[in-house]
């Protein structure tokens, strides 16, 4: 009833009361309650027994809030009813589970508090407030997906009344946005610079941000947008180009200036780059930077940007410059170069068509059966569209490497068109012709097709070639053979008034050449025309002897066409090309590390007699420069492969004159001082001799950013370890080593591979290491300080644009790395870098002993054996790691060992300093 005390029942026990006080002991007690009613006083508790409040606090979220990696510093007071401060209070905390911002349940990784992982929402951690009654408490969650946790913190006397805090540890991948599943800070947008322009991408959508998907992907907890090639150009205002994502890649792709943009997989994004086949654009992996092409109905990622590039005016360059003559049978080497005209800064990436034009002979005339007989173009970067049409685009360089075959030709020119559009409607044409010469006609202007018939044939002694009937004064008539007319003569006197006195061989000499050419040899090796005889010089009233060098044949006639070779009495020099002095070397190439000297030896003789030739004229003509595979383009070389010859420089299509001494002698002392690993071919040839044949060398000079492997792009001499002391570091592994490489890296043209922490320390198939061979960081640091200064990379070669993996911690959950270009040292969890291993195990600790620094704090009675410790003070601890074979491990300057205490919560020992001796202390 209103107004009445509450009666209790008679029938029941009367309650009884229980009261706590602040002071006094027992500070608790139990009062029996009797019937009669007593009014007792309690007033209201002034303060919380706990209470706790975090830094770094967001107002939005009502939480405390960093980044994964980052850490949030709790304050825990204590306090008594009265409202003071309590000390030495002990309290605990522990968790609810972790949510991400759309509410969903997920406990990955979850946070620390002091050196405790909460693992489950009943671990605890325990403290005591200080004097003071307050208590600080670090909390971190280094591999956190971008969750929020609630902490609950209770007094240990008053486990009911609790008071809690909100801490989100946002992550990279995530974008700051209420539509994200998880909480992040990702960039918005980011910068990059190319030629001297600063361009701004954003991000790419969630799928949730873009109602005009075509496709979704999941990456790392969110599912991103994808459209394809036409909905990605009507999503972005601009699309970037090809060149534009590459520069973005490239000024994000280390661990500080990483964007946390979806980049799993291929992370392929599109480009507004045309490619050389209809219905394709460029698309650029964004992990490797390498552009490929995708169809447009492909569904990829995609960024925007700010602005397009200017409008560019290309200019187009072919190396080395023409006129561009090779045999049939052979290829013509070229690189296009494409700049700007105005900046002459590259122009990668670009749209190109390629016109193979109908050919002409050498008088300038066309037969139409010669259309179905085109040059054909070989090149990575271009496709044919038919014989006479092709396209393409340049590489990453701006070039594109062009090989030019006619092993159909019947010895004529082709014009050639390359034509690529500019930025402003119009389009750039670059006219050039080859010409594919065949064996069947002589170099000379009088042919009708483009030759390279020798001028004169060894066989014991030297025969010149047939003449042309336009070159003849004393012909009595000619003859067509293979598209040339050819002079004949029906008698000794006539062919002597041609050739001379003595100079017409005679049957046994034409039966000679024969035998040494049987059986069509002489047309097929050497183009002579072969339908004919030839003539001899033996005759009497008979008739005339003649030669059928088709097939050795011999009879007389009586006036009947024949052909006619001369007896060569000219001097004919003919040269000899060798390397470093060494005339074993004639038919091999030379090889030299870039920054050394070759020395070319040429020494010319009398082909007749094989006697010296003093001052004899040669010319050396330098060819593009190959890499391992062949390929004249797809590396970056900003000497354009200059060669230096007696200290002056040459390029591909350059013409280097000489001349032998008196001795018939000649040197030339090769450099290639800035030379990025290539192979050359040199073209040796006389200068107004009868032989003109060039004789055919290559120069290597290799780099030490390559390691010689055949999986390599350039030619290098890394070598494949480098010993400091006891310990002995393997090279790097490019991409072409691994089965499975996670990411590229792109540096000094080689591609190499990047692993994560954990490929890094156990998966070679990847690029890591076996077990037990990933280096500790003082071994890593007595790598750099062997190899300081940059030594690393200007002697031993090894690529330093990224970090490398130690397998030392650097917390519970990141590792040490080392920049080995100057010695720093950063902490990494999940990024990929460089990886260095060992050629043999480290030695793996087996027993981990943890005893005190002062011994006198051991306690030994009634069969326990324990640290003492008065309460409030602490034990240095010495912490040794032991092999299995009881030596003392050292295992590197800091690790951090994880046990479990007698609740069975795991935690860990944290900011152990080890010493060389294997042993660490810790207070």
């Amino acid at each position: 009833m209103s107004g009445r005390w509450p009666q209790p029942d008679d029938e029941t026990t009367v309650p009884a009361l229980w009261l706590y006080t602040h002071t006094g002991v027992p500070n608790n007690a139990a009062i029996p309650l009797l019937s009669p009613k007593v009014t007792v006083n309690i007033a209201q508790a002034v303060g919380n027994p706990v209470s706790v409040s975090g830094d770094h606090v967001d107002a939005s979220f009502e939480a405390s809030k960093v980044k994964v990696g980052e850490s949030i510093t709790l304050t825990v007071t204590t306090r008594g009813c009265d409202g003071k401060l309590v000390k030495n209070a002990p309290f605990v905390i522990r968790r609810e589970d972790a949510k991400n911002r759309q509410g969903v349940v997920n406990n990955t990784n979850p946070v620390h508090v002091g050196d405790t992982e909460l693992t489950t929402v009943q671990t605890e951690y325990r403290g005591v407030t200080d004097a003071e009654g307050k208590a600080t408490v670090v909390v971190t969650q280094d591999e956190g997906p971008g969750v929020k946790t609630h902490l609950i913190v209770a007094s240990q006397s008053y486990p009911t009344l609790t008071d809690g805090v909100d801490v989100i540890f946002t992550t990279i991948t995530s974008p700051d946005t209420a539509q994200a599943n998880m909480y992040g800070h990702m960039l918005e947008s980011a910068s990059a610079t190319l030629n001297g322009a600063t361009y701004t991408f954003t991000r790419p959508k969630l799928a949730v941000e873009a109602g005009n998907a075509d496709e979704s992907v999941n990456d790392t907890n969110e599912t991103w947008a994808q459209f394809t090639w036409s909905g990605a150009d009507n999503h972005c205002d601009v699309l970037p180009d090809a060149e534009q994502l590459v520069a973005l890649r490239h000024a994000h792709s280390t661990l500080a200036t990483y964007t946390g943009w979806p980049a799993s997989g291929d992370a392929e994004y599109w480009s507004s780059t045309k490619d050389q086949m209809s219905n394709y654009h460029a698309a650029v992996h964004m992990n490797s930077a390498s552009v490929v092409r995708a169809p447009n109905s492909d569904t990829l990622l995609v960024s925007c940007v700010d602005k397009a590039q200017p409008a560019a005016h290309p200019q187009i360059t072919l190396s080395p410059e023409g006129p561009y003559k090779a045999q049939v049978g052979e290829s013509i080497d070229l690189v296009m170069t494409v700049v700007d005209k105005d900046t002459q800064k590259p122009l990668p990436y670009r749209y190109m068509e390629l016109f193979i034009d109908p050919a002409k002979n050498r008088k300038g005339e066309h037969q139409d059966a010669w259309d179905n007989q085109r040059v054909t173009v070989s090149s990575e970067d271009m496709r044919a569209s038919s014989p006479e049409h092709y396209t393409g685009v340049t590489d990453v360089n701006g070039q594109a490497h062009l090989t030019l075959q006619h092993d159909s030709g019947m010895g004529v020119e082709t014009p050639i068109r390359i034509v690529m559009p500019d930025d402003e409607g119009g389009s750039v044409e670059l006219p050039f012709s080859v010409i594919f010469t065949v064996i069947t006609s002589p170099d000379v202007d009088g042919a009708n097709m483009w030759g390279h018939m020798r001028g004169v044939v060894d066989a014991g002694n030297l025969y010149k070639r047939p003449l042309l009937a336009v070159e003849a004064s004393h012909k009595d008539g000619q003859f067509d053979e293979n598209n040339e007319e050819w002079a004949t003569f029906n008698s000794v006197a006539s062919a002597t008034a041609q050739c001379g006195v003595g100079q017409v061989p005679d049957q046994s000499s034409l039966a000679h050449l024969y035998s040494e050419h049987p059986s069509g040899k002489m047309e097929s090796e050497h183009g002579w025309p072969t339908e004919d005889y030839f003539i001899a010089a033996d005759s009497d009233a008979s008739g005339t002897v003649h030669v059928n060098l088709a097939n050795g044949d011999s009879n007389k006639f009586t006036n009947q066409p024949n052909y006619l070779t001369c007896s060569a009495n000219e001097m004919v020099a003919v040269l000899e090309v060798y390397f470093n002095d060494d005339p074993m070397t004639k038919n091999s190439d030379a090889v030299a590390k870039v920054g050394e000297q070759i020395k070319l030896n040429i020494h010319s003789a009398n082909a007749l007699n094989g006697m010296a030739i003093a001052y004899t004229d040669f010319t050396i003509t330098m060819a593009n420069g190959k890499r391992r595979d062949g390929q004249s383009t797809g590396f970056t070389d900003p000497s354009n492969g200059e060669m230096q010859f007696d200290g002056v420089g040459y390029v591909a299509g350059q013409v280097y004159h000489g001349i032998t001494d008196a001795n018939g002698d000649a040197t030339i002392i090769l450099t290639q001082n800035k030379g990025v690993g290539l192979l050359t071919p040199l073209s040796v040839a006389p200068v107004d001799s009868l032989i003109s044949t060039p004789v055919s060398r290559s120069v290597k000079f290799t780099v030490a950013t390559s390691p010689d492997t055949a999986k390599a792009k350039m030619w290098g001499h890394m070598a494949d370890t480098i010993t400091v002391g006891d310990w002995t570091f393997e090279r790097p592994k490019l991409a072409d080593e691994v089965n499975n490489p996670l990411r590229t890296q792109e540096e000094d043209n080689e591609t190499w591979t990047r692993v994560d922490h954990t490929a890094a320390a156990g998966n070679p198939d990847a690029g890591g290491c076996a077990a037990n061979r990933l280096p500790r960081i003082d071994q890593l640091e007595a790598l750099y300080s062997a190899n300081s200064g940059g030594a690393i990379k200007s002697i031993q070669g090894w690529p330093t644009l990224i970090n490398y993996w130690s397998s030392t911690y650097q917390s519970a959950t990141t590792w040490k790395l080392i920049a080995l270009a100057s010695g720093s040292e950063f902490p990494g969890s999940n990024t990929s870098v460089y990886t260095s291993c060992l050629a043999s195990d480290n030695p793996v600790p087996a027993a981990i002993t943890i005893e005190p620094v002062d011994p006198s704090q051991w306690y030994d009675g009634s069969g326990v054996h324990a640290l003492k410790v008065y309460d409030g003070s602490g034990v240095h601890a010495l912490r040794r790691l032991r092999s299995q074979r009881g030596k003392v491990h050292r295992p590197g300057r800091r690790r951090f060992a994880k046990y479990r205490d007698a609740r069975g919560d795991r935690r860990r020992i944290a900011g152990l300093d080890h010493h060389q001796n294997g042993v660490a202390d810790r207070p």
